[in-house]
């Protein structure tokens, strides 16, 4: 049987960075480990990402498991487990995942429903973006947490505010899963093989650390994911991958930080529309670099995918021509 761990998480929730070291982890255990991502728009970046670190990798672009790309992810998950024959399959959704959706990936077919199993659903919580996150039409954050074993709060180096408040609001939603809030430079292996409700993980002698203190709680585990009826499903134009999200993909002018600080600004005054998500690579004061946005917050940071420079915007009623304009050649 092959073991399934979801990663889901809204846009920008840190997924991908999540991946990279659980992958690392579960490498280093034995795992014979292959990566399915789900992303928007054209520019796959974070399967590019993670296949620089020589993981076996499989990215599904241009749309969502929720819509048109359900038969997309069933045929990708069939030939990675007859071509690379895998022990596990991590599966990084899109942002706006809807569980039950998966489910019906696997559900009937006669490869995927007799050979694989979902044994951990971990979903990532932007700790700084919570409230937007939840602001957001779809209910796709409050349907990831709900269905997740393990919710692990990222960018908590950066986070000003009361954490047990966080985890307060986020067990209001879940009861049940575990709450890891941690920064992500201290994790261990035994907080990785935490994650691993089937047993099969080890944790190497020299991480039992029992008296190290961080807020963890732990909870009891219950795979009964409950399965709710199909929407309709919908055709949508190019550039509408979702009912309730668009997604635009532009080449890049140079940036250097002054326009950086100004783009900002645009975004937070909606110049661009209601941006969820920006990510690409960029040039930057005359390097590649790979640029990150969530909501109204902008990061550059080194290690950019290989190829040409491209921004994918992720949002709602984006204006294309201001974009356009503003960001690109």
């Amino acid at each position: 049987m092959i073991r399934m761990t979801l990663i889901s998480g809204f846009l920008g929730a840190g997924k991908t960075t999540f991946a990279n070291l659980l992958m690392d982890f579960y490498i280093r255990t034995g795992e014979k480990t292959a990566y399915v991502v789900n992303e928007f728009g054209e520019a796959g970046v974070d399967s590019a990402l993670l296949g620089q670190r020589g993981f076996q990798t499989v990215d599904i672009v241009g749309g969502c498991i929720c819509c048109t790309l359900q038969g997309k992810i069933g045929a990708a998950l069939r030939e990675i487990i007859e071509e690379f024959t895998p022990s596990r399959i991590v599966f990084e959704p899109s942002g706006i995942f809807i569980f039950e959706k998966f489910q019906d990936v696997l559900k009937g077919d006669p490869v995927l429903e007799g050979n694989c199993e979902i044994d951990s659903v971990i979903t990532i919580v932007d700790s700084g973006h919570v409230t937007n996150a939840m602001l957001v039409p779809g209910n796709f954050f409050s349907n990831q947490i709900t269905h997740a074993d393990s919710v692990i709060l990222s960018k908590l180096e950066t986070y000003s505010g009361d954490v047990r408040e966080l985890i307060g609001r986020l067990r209001a939603i879940n009861e049940r899963a575990d709450i890891l809030a941690k920064p992500w430079s201290e994790l261990k292996d035994k907080d990785f093989a935490t994650l691993d409700f089937g047993g099969s993980v080890g944790v190497s002698a020299d991480d039992d650390d029992e008296h190290e203190e961080h807020e963890h709680e732990e909870h009891g585990h219950h795979h009964d994911h409950h399965h709710h009826d199909d929407d309709d499903e919908h055709e949508h134009e190019h550039r509408h991958i979702h009912p309730d999200v668009d997604s635009i993909t532009i080449e890049p002018r140079d940036y250097d930080e002054k326009y950086l600080h100004e783009l900002e600004g645009m975004l937070k005054d909606g110049t661009f529309g209601e941006v969820y998500r920006i990510k690409g690579r960029v040039v930057y004061c005359g390097e590649p670099k790979l640029l990150q946005g969530v909501f109204d917050t902008i990061q550059i940071e080194p290690n950019p995918p290989e190829g040409q420079s491209r921004l994918v915007f992720i949002g709602k009623n984006l204006n294309e021509s201001r974009i356009a304009k503003l960001w690109g050649v």
